[in-house]
């Protein structure tokens, strides 16, 4: 590189530098906005196990196990696709008697309902010595990214406001938001309150139990310009 090359360069920096020293610095304030909700499920996922035993010397098959299941199911008005296989499983080996038994299978179904006090009445429909297991596979709301959509939008509007109220106190007036920051959340696993299937003084008692709510949290952060 020559001189004059380093004089054109010198020229040119100079004016930069100056332009960057006379700028003036933004002034924003930063701030956390929460938002929260609570919703019912309105889709979980029942696991019903069934499994062949014996009744005296006379096994007691799969077939009409499943059957069964299938006609509650019906019974209760629930569309037949909400119920699907999950896994089945046998074996006929007894480890303690070291022989090999009667083979009895078992079979686990998912069965999606909207409510749990449907249960109530469905499994009074089975052969109870053929229900191994039941018991909640999984939940969710049919909205529930809708819903978490919107929870976002309140917590940013909760940031602003927070905002506003801390300048307020200050004689400073809110300006434009500059940045927004989502804070990762997840749900608050419900528990369901087991209710007895039978009642020894009221065998027509319905139960009202409610499953519990999912609780929806959201977090942002938020930084916006004083004007």
């Amino acid at each position: 590189m020559n001189i004059r090359t380093l004089l054109i360069g010198g020229f040119v920096l100079v004016p930069m530098l100056a332009l960057s020293q006379t700028q003036t610095p933004v002034k924003k304030i930063s701030v956390n906005g929460e938002a929260e909700m609570e919703i019912t499920p309105n889709e979980i996922f029942v696991r019903i196990t069934l499994k062949e035993y014996l009744d005296g010397r006379k096994k007691v098959e799969m077939n009409k196990l499943e059957s069964e299941l299938v006609k509650a199911v019906k019974a209760e008005d629930l569309p037949a696709e909400n119920l699907t296989v999950e896994s089945i499983f046998g074996y006929n080996w007894d480890w303690k008697k070291q022989r090999a038994e009667e083979f009895l299978a078992t079979k686990s179904f998912k069965l999606k309902v909207s409510d749990l006090k449907q249960m109530n009445d469905l499994l009074a429909r089975l052969d109870e010595r053929g229900v191994n297991s039941v018991g909640i596979a999984s939940y969710t709301h049919s909205d529930l990214n809708r819903y978490k959509q919107e929870l976002k939008l309140e917590a940013l509007k909760n940031a602003k406001e927070k905002a506003g109220f801390l300048l307020n106190g200050i004689d400073e007036k809110l300006g434009p938001v500059l940045e927004v920051s989502e804070i990762a959340h997840h749900p608050v696993q419900p528990v369901y309150r087991v209710q007895a299937m039978e009642m020894a003084d009221d065998s027509g008692y319905q139960s009202d139990l409610e499953f519990q709510t999912i609780k929806l949290q959201a977090e942002v952060m938020a930084v916006f310009s004083i004007q």
